[in-house]
């Protein structure tokens, strides 16, 4: 390695340690998947291939230093290779985990709504300024709680959305939704988890539920005056 550069030469010096990382980083990716922590294949997969990463490392210096030659020219490479290992699987505990649990969370919470003590339905355009329509009969709000207890993760791919709308559910706790109509999902509703502040909007994952759709037609499809 010069001024900084890694070449081919430096990496076939490491072979030992790129091949154990790759390994572990499999068996780690398997290991997520059959755990399933997440509802989103690849997100198991990428958390288990990053959490292989280091032990993957250290396996690999080891092995490293068993057997290759005396000379030390690949250490440079190999503090760099750790370096990257340790910042990668940092970030996967510290931001990418937490994130996931949180939406695997909200998803659950979906299932707990009819067991809360609601209150209201507001729902405003999707920029969260002009108010639509507001609930607060129990018969519309009980069937909103059973609608959405059927969610499900989604993972939205090039998503394109033909109406959309922020719902926030207030009773013994607060829930904020984006709710879309996708004409991909004509028998679904896609919700995204929000928290809207000012004019900014942070998005906790997302799910897909096939008993709201009724509800959104019946309430959202048209016009509505306030209950």
């Amino acid at each position: 390695m010069k001024h900084g550069q890694i070449n081919a030469t430096d990496l076939k010096g490491t072979w030992r340690i790129i091949v154990i990382v790759i390994v572990c980083q499999f068996v780690g990716g398997a290991v997520c998947l059959a755990l399933s922590l997440h509802h989103f294949w690849f997100m198991n997969f990428w958390l288990g291939a990053v959490a292989g990463t280091l032990p993957g490392f250290i396996i690999g210096v080891v092995w490293q230093i068993k057997s290759a030659p005396t000379s030390r020219a690949w250490i440079g490479v190999a503090c760099l290779m750790g370096l990257l290992a340790v910042i990668i699987t940092g970030m996967a505990f510290g931001v990418a985990l937490p994130r996931m649990q949180r939406e695997m969370a909200n998803l659950k919470a979906l299932n707990q709504l009819q067991d809360e003590q609601l209150k209201q339905i507001t729902v405003f355009d999707r920029s969260g300024k002009k108010r639509i329509a507001h609930f607060k009969d129990p018969e519309t709000i009980s069937a909103f709680a059973t609608g959405i207890a059927d969610a499900v993760g989604h993972a939205p791919n090039h998503p394109r959305y033909t109406a959309s709308w922020y719902t926030v559910v207030d009773g013994t706790t607060r829930h904020e939704f984006e709710l879309h109509l996708n004409p991909r999902f004509p028998q679904s509703v896609i919700g995204y988890f929000v928290k809207k502040s000012g004019n900014s909007t942070s998005y906790q994952g997302s799910f897909e539920s096939k008993r709201l759709r009724s509800w959104v037609e019946k309430h959202l499809l048209q016009d509505n005056t306030d209950s």
